[in-house]
Order: C-alpha cells, then sequence, then structure tokens
C-alpha cells in the first residue's frame, strides 16, 4: 500500500517541487509513516499521524476483524449511514459524518442500497507488517512530526521517551474518539 500511496503522489504531482505535509489517521497513518520513511515522496516538510501508535494497534489486532464484522455491511441511504456512524459513535461529529460518510461508500448493483468503497478485511494480512515497529518508524522519520492522540494511554514506551526528547510534537484531544479529525475538526 505504500507503493499506492507513492504512486497516487507521483501521479498527482509529477516532478513535485512543493513542500508537503503528510497526513494519515489510524490504518493509513502506518502507511504515511512508512511512505515518508522510505524518502520515495519528494519535499515532505512533515509527518501527521492521527490516532495510532504501535502499541495499541498490535494490541487491538485480534480484535479489529471482529470490529469490522460488526459493522452493517450495506445501508439503504447515505443517510441512514450517516446516522449509524453517530449513533455508534465512529463519528462524534454530526456535520463532518455529513461531510466525509459518503465518500467511504459506493453503490450496490441493486442501485438502491451502499456498501463500504474500502474493504478491510482483506488488508488483514498486511497489519501486523504495517504496525510492527510503527513508533520508530515515526520517530525516525526525516521530517518534523506530529501525533495528534484521543488519550494519552495511547503512548507506548517508545513514544513516550521520543516526545520527551523533543523527537516530535504530541497533542492530544481528550474529547475526541478515534477519529479525532471528525469529531474536532476544528482543532
Amino acid at each position: 500500500m505504500v507503493d499506492d500511496l507513492v504512486g497516487l503522489f507521483d501521479a498527482l504531482f509529477p516532478n513535485n517541487r512543493r513542500e508537503v505535509v503528510v497526513v494519515g489517521h489510524s490504518m493509513g497513518g502506518a502507511i504515511a509513516a512508512h511512505a515518508v520513511s522510505s524518502k520515495r515522496i519528494q519535499n515532505v516538510r512533515g509527518l501527521v499521524l492521527i490516532d495510532i501508535v504501535e502499541g495499541s494497534a498490535m494490541d487491538s489486532l485480534p480484535s479489529i476483524p471482529m470490529f469490522i464484522n460488526a459493522r452493517p455491511q450495506t445501508f439503504e441511504s447515505v443517510e441512514s449511514a450517516i446516522r449509524w456512524h453517530i449513533e455508534s459513535n465512529s463519528i462524534q461529529n454530526h456535520e463532518s459524518a455529513r461531510l466525509s460518510v459518503p465518500s467511504l461508500l459506493v453503490p450496490i448493483n441493486d442501485g438502491k442500497r451502499m456498501t463500504w468503497r474500502t474493504q478491510l478485511l482483506p488488508t488483514e494480512k498486511y497489519w501486523k507488517e504495517w504496525y510492527s515497529g510503527l513508533s520508530k518508524t515515526f520517530v525516525s522519520a526525516p521530517t518534523a512530526k506530529l501525533l495528534v492522540l484521543a488519550g494519552t494511554d495511547r503512548l507506548d514506551k517508545e513514544l513516550l521517551i521520543a516526545q520527551m526528547q523533543g523527537k516530535f510534537q504530541l497533542e492530544v484531544l481528550p474529547l475526541a474518539g478515534h477519529t479525532v479529525q471528525e469529531d474536532l475538526p476544528d482543532r
């Protein structure tokens, strides 16, 4: 998936000369960290990871498939998907849900229902690889770094030490859930 991210970046910004900040949330944060650390994206001025920490991610690996399987597989409408996100507390901010949820869905062939655009379970075989060593990958990335978390309990030992040494900036937003950028978009 790092190859996919680098390929997409190169397609959107061929021969990039602009300074860029690469941002990734959750699984996407792991991919972003690996892409930036590989130095395959040019002119990276910053790396932002949102609510992704190696220790928590590795601990949660056994339960992620259960979480994914517990989600509805289809929705009768975009509105019903938005309602599910709010009621399940997947996203706490109604306006954010209204803006972001539609892009998570695609129509099913019957033309009436919607399903998830990205099927996460087929990527399960890569999860351990993405998360293993993530803290070190993030800390050693050759750029400015910001880690945004919903709680300090998510910091693992390596990140705690690196943060104390000033190797990255930490922003904790305890009123947010896992979708920090959705729950508190103004922060």
